[in-house]
């Protein structure tokens, strides 16, 4: 689909601004539209979803043109045309330009709270699930047919968050 060209939306100055201080945040040294291909892709995934969140911007200024992938812009359009009318509610956005601008900053908006649901841990945080590696690797070779580290973290940290989850449910019983 990159190879179908690109498009241009129209951005005020304060949005653009906003746009780019967020995308320095999350995707340091990268452009916005490079930043929007990639969100696009996660939204897709389904790694998170576009909130409508508390959002107030000024649109004074004049208009300053983006360069985005035409795939993207087509993702604009589905959902402009699959949100207009809560975003004209909310928003009083009542243009794709506004919309596309809500839009993105919501979009960013949902990532740092998707981020705030993320583990963040360090190597070092993962000695104790290698030494657990070590100790059940023929266990779990042989009941979930694990071969390596990873499956092995996948199938293990599953289990404990299963565990977890039953205890959770106990407790609040």
């Amino acid at each position: 689909m990159p190879s179908q060209g690109y498009a241009t939306i129209g951005l005020k100055p304060a949005i653009l601004a906003k746009l780019q201080k967020i995308t320095d945040e999350y995707y340091p040294g990268m452009f916005v539209p490079s930043a929007l291909i990639i969100m696009m892709n996660e939204v897709k995934r389904g790694y998170y979803t576009v909130d409508a969140c508390t959002i107030k911007e000024d649109f004074a200024g004049r208009y300053t043109s983006l360069t985005i992938r035409s795939d993207v812009k087509a993702w604009l359009d589905e959902n402009y045309e699959k949100f207009k009318d809560e975003y004209s509610r909310k928003y009083r956005a009542n243009s794709f330009t506004q919309f596309a601008s809500y839009f993105m900053l919501n979009m960013f908006e949902s990532k740092a709270k998707s981020q705030n649901f993320m583990l963040k841990l360090k190597e070092a945080d993962f000695a104790w699930l290698e030494a657990e590696y070590q100790k059940r690797k023929q266990e779990y070779r042989t009941k979930h047919s694990v071969y390596t580290f990873e499956q092995f973290a996948d199938v293990f940290l599953k289990e404990l968050l299963d565990r977890v989850n039953e205890a959770k449910k106990v407790l609040t019983i």
